[in-house]
């Protein structure tokens, strides 16, 4: 019997139709098949995040990153940090170990025609220990792929101090603890006399800053070198941008090879609210929001006018100055703050101090994490929108730690 022809045209459409579905299917399954893979000469070590084993490096390490299965394209790569940071490849080569705020220039590596891209990469000092991720996205077929690695203690000489001595105190009582804010006296002996003394400073997360060398007003004085009998002095101020936690401090001579270690222990400043001020967070209604978002914060009863100085405090208790606002004529003011993934997830303190009215408050938010980054040519935290401008002169940033201005914690 011969086939209703509206029968066949049912059957062809309904054939086209399941091959394209199949094809969907087929197609999606295989743009989300690419692969990255991490080699290190190292033992695989625990991910702290996951519990399970990755690949490990060191500090002045070298690890190859392997990425296969994409299309011919270019391949948009970036590290999310283990304290949730993100940075394009480029940036985390960048980093200070303190700010690290370099512009997030999108980095790029070029597939070949088997859609496969590879490179080896260093890890600088100014990585942290850690678990990290690194992904790779696709920009033309939009496949991605991550893979973890972990940075591990050691890698670099032991302490060998041999006759030489070396501490850190805080100026004007000889303790090994301090807040923020304050000067610390570096005192070494037993090293060869007229020899240049290498210092540098691993902070409590495992980041190495190298030891600025200046005096209390900015100016640079070169080498450390002992006297004749091979004993030095330096000094070191802490900053608010410094986290909280035990430093150490490393010194080496550099004719001896005479290498010893020092630590010191950093915390924030006592601080009580004062006054009748009110500061909350008014947008998002949680107060918690993915990195890359904005955060409208409030402030209330200041004194009419007045300069409302402003700071925020990240999850390691380091201190960031924010533009100063200035309240409108009832003693309100508002900030619209932005924070981009460079900086660290967890609970965040935002703080305004009256300059006339010394009222005092804190509020808090989270930052979440988010994925993938974008070029940013301007360092976060910052203000974005607020009330000021029209009254009094242009705000200014204020340093915390100046006279008059506490620390950022609330005890």
């Amino acid at each position: 019997m011969r086939a209703n022809p509206l029968t066949r045209r049912f059957s062809l459409l309904f054939v086209l139709a399941l091959a394209l579905a199949v094809g969907l299917v087929a197609r999606n399954s295989w743009a989300s098949s690419a692969r990255l893979s991490i080699y290190s000469d190292l033992s695989a070590a625990s991910c702290d995040q996951t519990g399970a084993a990755a690949p490990a490096v060191y500090q002045g390490g070298r690890f190859q990153v392997k990425l296969d299965q994409y299309w011919d394209e270019l391949i948009a790569v970036d590290i999310t940090f283990p304290d949730g940071r993100v940075f394009s490849v480029v940036a985390s080569q960048r980093l200070d170990g303190v700010i690290d705020q370099p512009n997030n220039i999108l980095s790029l590596a070029p597939a070949n025609v088997a859609g496969e891209a590879s490179g080896v990469l260093s890890v600088p000092g100014t990585w942290p220990y850690g678990c990290y991720s690194f992904a790779g996205r696709g920009l033309s077929s939009g496949k991605s792929a991550s893979a973890l690695f972990v940075v591990v203690p050691g890698g670099g000489p032991a302490a060998s101090p041999g006759p030489a001595t070396f501490s850190v105190t805080k100026t004007g009582n000889n303790s090994t603890d301090a807040t923020q804010g304050s000067l610390v006296d570096l005192n070494g002996h037993g090293f060869r006399a007229g020899e240049v003394i290498s210092l540098w400073i691993t902070a409590p997360d495992g980041t190495v800053i190298d030891f600025p060398n200046f005096d209390a007003s900015g100016n640079a004085l070169g080498s450390v070198v002992t006297d004749n009998s091979g004993d030095f002095q330096a000094a070191f101020r802490f900053s608010g941008k410094n986290p909280i936690g035990t430093y150490q401090f490393t010194a080496l001579g550099t004719a001896s090879g005479f290498r010893v270690i020092a630590p010191f222990t950093l915390e924030s400043p006592p601080i009580a609210e004062r006054g009748w001020a009110e500061l909350r967070v008014a947008y998002p209604a949680d107060q918690s929001d993915p990195q890359r978002s904005i955060f409208e914060v409030q402030g209330r009863l200041y004194t009419p006018y007045e300069r409302v100085d402003v700071w925020v405090t990240l999850p390691d208790g380091a201190v960031r100055g924010l533009p100063s606002q200035y309240a409108d004529a009832v003693g309100d003011f508002y900030a619209v703050l932005y924070l981009d993934e460079r900086l660290p997830t967890g609970f965040y303190q935002f703080t305004a101090k009256g300059s006339q009215s010394g009222s005092l408050v804190i509020t808090s938010l989270t930052l979440d994490q988010t994925s993938g980054t974008r070029y940013n040519p301007t360092p976060g935290p910052e203000i974005l929108d607020s009330n000021s401008g029209a009254e009094g002169p242009a705000p200014e940033t204020i340093n915390p730690f100046e006279e008059g201005n506490p620390g950022p914690r609330v005890d």
